[in-house]
């Protein structure tokens, strides 16, 4: 039963991601990629929510729960709490600067503002390096929900038929199919959370199960709390300006809509004290998993018949699914878009479609052979992205700094992050991130100087 509702759930996001289609099976390149700036509020909001309800939020907040108790949920949901209010005033100006710039990525924005191809090809490296390890994580995670129904089927030929799926909703609309999609994934995230969470609670007899349960509830040292903090404010910041966010929100018909759905994202709060109490249960009752991992779908497993089990399965894998297709939609323009310059507009979007079957199939690999260094990499993402901060900041209040400036800064503060992150270093108990991002400044501000003495001598 469980896999008969799973598998109707996979064919209904097809049949959806068909009737995305619907008046627009002719796409040009910036309809394909941002809907032409289209969309309304609802799916303008289940796009900008799908990074916070991901399958790794869904399997990897429990599980980290499980591991590191209170010391992860601080960080974790502090710096989502914080990115929604600095989203309120933030987000609506990068969709004025997308605008002003008839922006399709990231990149163009810097590329406009600072009249600088240069500095447009830096931001491109880094948001494809960073990016990278996406892929390979929605399909760890997938794999991770597939085990539960004990399928005699190899898995490279399940991460081969969820890139099957992906890329057809990518062909079928583009954008366009992913946000419809996302409409399904987020009801069914909801309700399964909530299902599997109250089942937990009922099981132990009502609330009163002692949170002591999870490890990490002794009181946190100073230097663990200046690296609560200094997290949350990197990636609250990062969390505004990572390129599939700026991207999502070009989609956006006008710039009320994006704030006016800033002020209901909290909302999707809710299911983090469910997956919360899932991590407490599966340590009170000492559930037998095979991997932390495992702690929601094993949960699942355990609490919830079988048809149930199959909506929870569905959930997470929609939720792997739409940030897959995502991610591409992100990576394949700042490809054809961005480093192929010269490309006309349908050569743009064919160009796109190439990246995004070849990173498909990279990421199939990647998950097979290479998942030890995709998870490092996963690991360094906001520390690689948040330092685009001081350039996204020029261009939305409309500052001019040397471009030179802003690549020297983009470049050396991401170096410094990643040696310290890499290194195990945390100056002053401070996020290797946070450290980075106050030296990229400190070089902005240096190489700023040096520009205006040498304009001065001239």
């Amino acid at each position: 039963m469980a896999s008969i509702v799973f598998l109707s759930i996979i064919m209904l996001s097809v049949a959806v991601a068909l009737y995305s289609r619907r008046g627009h099976a002719h796409q040009d390149s910036r309809d394909f990629f941002v809907a032409s700036g289209q969309f309304g509020g609802l799916l303008v909001f289940v796009l900008a929510v799908g990074e916070t309800y991901s399958i790794g939020s869904i399997l990897g907040f429990p599980a980290a729960a499980y591991g590191q108790g209170t010391s992860f949920v601080l960080w974790f949901l502090g710096y989502i709490v914080l990115a929604y209010p600095l989203g309120y005033f933030v987000n609506p100006l990068i969709w004025q600067a997308g605008r002003r710039c008839g922006a399709l990525t990231i990149a163009d924005l810097f590329r406009v503002h600072f009249a600088s191809p240069a500095l447009e090809r830096i931001v491109v490296v880094n948001a494809i390096l960073f990016l990278l390890p996406f892929g390979e994580l929605q399909f760890a995670g997938l794999l991770n929900v597939l085990e539960e129904f004990h399928w005699n089927v190899p898995p490279l030929m399940l991460t081969g038929g969820a890139a099957i799926v992906t890329f057809a909703w990518l062909m079928l609309s583009g954008i366009r199919a992913p946000a419809y999609v996302s409409i399904i994934k987020d009801s069914l995230v909801v309700i399964a959370v909530i299902l599997v969470g109250v089942a937990a609670v009922r099981t132990m007899g009502g609330l009163h199960a002692p949170p002591a349960g999870l490890p990490g509830h002794d009181r946190l040292g100073t230097q663990d709390q200046i690296y609560a903090m200094s997290t949350i404010l990197l990636q609250a910041m990062g969390f505004c300006v990572a390129p599939q966010t700026v991207a999502f929100l070009f989609t956006a018909r006008s710039g009320r809509t994006v704030r006016r759905n800033q002020i209901v994202m909290p909302l999707y709060m809710l299911m983090f004290p469910f997956l919360y109490l899932v991590a407490v249960y599966a340590r009170v009752v000492g559930l037998p998993l095979p991997s932390a991992n495992a702690v929601f779908m094993a949960s699942a497993h355990a609490l919830l018949p079988g048809w149930a089990v199959g909506i929870v399965a569905a959930a997470c894998a929609l939720s792997a699914l739409v940030i897959l297709a995502g991610t591409c939609l992100t990576l394949g323009p700042l490809v054809s878009h961005n480093l192929l310059h010269g490309l006309s507009d349908n050569q743009q979007r064919r160009g796109a479609q190439f990246v995004i079957a070849l990173y498909l199939v990279f990421s199939i690999v990647a998950a097979s052979h290479l998942s030890g260094l995709m998870v490092a990499l996963t690991s360094m993402y906001y520390l690689g992205v948040s330092q685009m901060v001081p350039g996204m900041a020029a261009v939305i209040w409309r500052r001019t700094p040397a471009p030179a400036a802003i690549g020297a800064g983009l470049v050396v503060g991401g170096a410094v992050a990643v040696v310290l992150f890499l290194a195990g270093v945390r100056p002053g108990g401070l996020n290797a991130g946070l450290v980075g991002l106050l030296v990229n400044l400190a070089t902005i501000t240096v190489a700023q100087g040096l520009a205006r003495m040498r304009t001065a001598r001239a």
